[in-house]
């Protein structure tokens, strides 16, 4: 019995060793593989949104230096690229990352915390003309993004893809993406000519929005508030319609004239009152601008006016 706890005691031992040894290998790879060093605090962001329509339409991103010695920065690099997100037309024209210029430590001014900061923006007309892109070739969706690099002395450098969960994460002190991403929207002015509204109604008894009876229609508005056009099916079971409604239950098309100047308008919707209603919008240019199926909630309507010619 004594041997056998003495070999019990012996083998105790050889495990406890060979767990420190496999801890100590852990913590030696975590000290050759894992390296601290800077990263780029984003302190406030503006331009989350580029408007297509606007050459103007800028990006504004501040930033702040930390995580080792302001002494050792010696330069934040910027870049941009252009990310495609149209499939349809079936052409990549993802783009960059181009540089668009750098700053040096002497450039940048001490934070709130004595910490180097600085600002970098860019407008809409600034990233096309850098990267080699027109604006035809832009759609609503794509995206912009500028990519931000700390340079240290030592010719180490720190950016986009580097940083782990806890420096990357989104929120916080420490949150550090080296990206700032902004994505394409188009709020052009509603192109001047004939508009069409193709409308159904799958119960057969014309539009019901906001009331079994019948309710407003669709409509264009304003930025005052006005409504300059009002289109929808006729309901048979209203003793009169509010608007110019089309004589038809089922199926109907209704056109607007729209003159030049109109400015940016709303597409406004009331809702479907019994989950019947579709209809879509077709530009002047041919575009469907919007296709929208039984269900639709009431509210202004997202309307895809990317493809329109800029006014």
């Amino acid at each position: 019995m004594k041997n056998i706890f003495k070999n019990l005691k012996y083998a105790f031992v050889a495990l406890a060793f060979v767990a420190c040894e496999a801890e100590n290998n852990v913590i030696d790879d975590v000290f050759a593989t894992v390296e601290n060093g800077a990263f780029l605090r984003l302190t406030s962001t503006q331009g989350s949104s580029i408007n297509k329509a606007d050459l103007s339409s800028s990006v504004s991103v501040s930033y702040e230096f930390d995580g080792v010695d302001p002494s050792e920065l010696s330069s934040i690099e910027f870049t941009l690229s252009f990310i495609d997100r149209d499939d349809a037309d079936g052409v990549d024209e993802n783009a960059g990352p181009i540089s668009i210029g750098s700053v040096t430590a002497a450039n940048l001014t001490p934070s709130q915390f004595g910490k180097p900061s600085g600002t970098i923006s860019y407008n809409f007309g600034e990233a096309l003309a850098a990267l080699g892109l027109s604006a035809s070739q832009v759609n609503g969706g794509d995206r912009f993004q500028l990519g931000m690099t700390a340079v240290l002395t030592d010719g180490r450098s720190f950016g986009p893809g580097q940083a782990n969960g806890n420096v990357s994460a989104i929120g916080g002190y420490y949150s550090s993406p080296y990206v700032f991403t902004s994505s394409v929207v188009c709020l052009f002015p509603i192109t001047p000519g004939t508009w069409t509204v193709n409308m159904a109604d799958s119960y057969n008894d014309g539009w019901q929005t906001t009331v079994s009876g019948g309710g407003p229609g669709l409509q264009i508005v304003l930025s005052d508030g006005t409504v300059f056009a009002e289109v929808g099916l006729c309901s048979p079971y209203s003793a009169g319609s509010p608007y110019d409604c089309t004589a038809e239950t089922g199926e109907g098309t209704a056109t607007i004239d729209v003159p030049a100047g109109l400015g940016i308008v709303d597409w406004y919707f009331p809702g479907d009152y019994w989950t019947e209603i579709s209809f879509e919008i077709i530009s002047p240019s041919g575009n469907v601008v919007g296709s929208y199926g039984p269900g639709t909630s009431a509210g202004n309507l997202p309307v895809n006016l990317c493809n329109e010619p800029v006014q």
